[in-house]
């Protein structure tokens, strides 16, 4: 486990320095900004979401619809939602993690579905700054309404409490995460090493998903950059699994009362 770094440090340093040595270039600028335009006693954020009924955390949900804001730091945080194509899931085991340790990862415990599902990324777009940031990144699998998330756990993991102060996730140092089955992570890492600056030039505007072989990979740029981030399972009222997301701490979710 991780040990959580106080939300309201990350904020302050990424919102007005964003000085990330990240190996992918950002579709949008790092811009500094006054202090003044951000209340950094407002840690707690104010969500208005259509549905109410929402399983906690909502914003998980709520940021990939349309409507949904954020009142955080003094300034209002809107979201939409980008389809970027399916994943290809043959063996039911999924990775999440930084492209540059994909040769150490690991797939999560869960046997997802097989097949192909829709990969989305919900993007929240930060008035006082004019920003635009990935906040969430899900796989979805189903349709049915969540009515529980819960950490993604590696092998000798154990379920510890959404709110916890150490959270499960991955650490990420380029910038970047990918979601992509077992099968493919060899032949993958081979493609990276071989193709990295081809696949994210300065071309490369927030996501990529890659074919090779009968496999492919989807990548996305990773919030405010370098970090350790945490992927959870929705699950609907039978315990099946709907959704696979990663949260980019755009959103101090931690700090609301469920």
């Amino acid at each position: 486990m991780h040990e959580r770094i106080i939300a309201i440090c990350l904020m302050a340093l990424v919102l007005f320095s964003c000085t990330s040595t990240n190996k992918v270039p950002s579709n949008s600028n790092n811009i500094i900004v006054p202090t003044a335009k951000f209340d950094f006693t407002d840690t707690i954020p104010k969500t208005t979401i259509k549905d109410t009924s929402l399983a906690f955390p909502q914003i998980f949900e709520g940021s990939f619809v349309k409507g949904t804001k954020v009142t955080q730091f003094g300034t209002e945080i809107t979201f939409d939602k980008i389809a970027v194509g399916n994943l290809k899931v043959s063996s039911g085991q999924i990775i999440a993690t930084d492209p540059v340790m994909l040769n150490d990862a690991i797939a999560f415990n869960e046997n997802f579905l097989v097949g192909e599902f829709p990969v989305e990324l919900a993007m929240a777009d930060i008035n006082a700054n004019k920003d635009r940031r990935i906040a969430f990144a899900r796989v979805k699998f189903s349709d049915k309404p969540i009515r529980k998330w819960e950490f993604a756990l590696l092998p000798g993991q154990t379920q510890i409490p959404l709110k916890s102060k150490e959270i499960y996730g991955y650490g990420v140092d380029a910038g970047l995460g990918l979601f992509v089955d077992q099968a493919a992570k060899d032949s993958l890492n081979k493609l990276l090493d071989k193709n990295w600056d081809n696949m994210f030039s300065e071309k490369f505007e927030d996501y990529l998903n890659y074919d090779f072989q009968n496999y492919n990979a989807v990548f996305f740029s990773t919030g405010y950059g370098d970090g350790f981030y945490a992927t959870y399972i929705g699950r609907d009222s039978d315990g099946k699994i709907c959704q696979l997301l990663t949260d980019f701490d755009i959103v101090l979710w931690r700090n609301v009362a469920e």
